[in-house]
């Protein structure tokens, strides 16, 4: 199903055992979501994932709290990871971020820092994906 409010993204349940981290949790902020989880039942919105390697962009803390629910999917919106309106930055000083690093820390299990990146896409915001649009 193509998102109706994000050009280029689209909505789908993916199996967890297809997607990849760049990133480690913090343990506090996984906690927290986990209490949230079991008492609401479900996520806010979809977790944010590149459409070729399935490596996800935003949405760590998420994925692994469905992992430990023991939850087989989860809702995903897909996007182009090299699209040039997709955008990563570092929110570490000590951490200079590319994409070519995030995927490279993705397949080699070699991850940042907990929050070290942050992806903004330069394109109109999707309400549904809760995913923001900065200039």
């Amino acid at each position: 199903m193509l998102c109706p409010h994000f050009s280029d993204g689209e909505i789908r349940e993916l199996p967890l055992i297809e997607l990849l981290c760049h990133e480690e949790i913090d343990p506090a902020r996984f906690h927290e979501l986990l209490e949230h989880i079991q008492k609401n039942g479900e996520i806010d919105e979809p977790i944010l994932v590149d459409q070729r390697t399935r490596i996800i962009l935003d949405g760590h803390h998420r994925y692994h709290v469905f992992r430990y629910l023991g939850r087989e999917k989860i809702s995903c919106c897909l996007i182009d990871y090299q699209a040039d309106w997709v955008e990563v930055r570092s929110r570490r000083p000590e951490f200079i971020v590319t994409k070519t690093d995030v995927i490279r820390r993705a397949l080699t299990g070699d991850l940042y820092p907990s929050k070290t990146t942050r992806h903004i896409l330069h394109q109109p915001p999707c309400e549904r994906c809760q995913v923001t649009a900065e200039e």
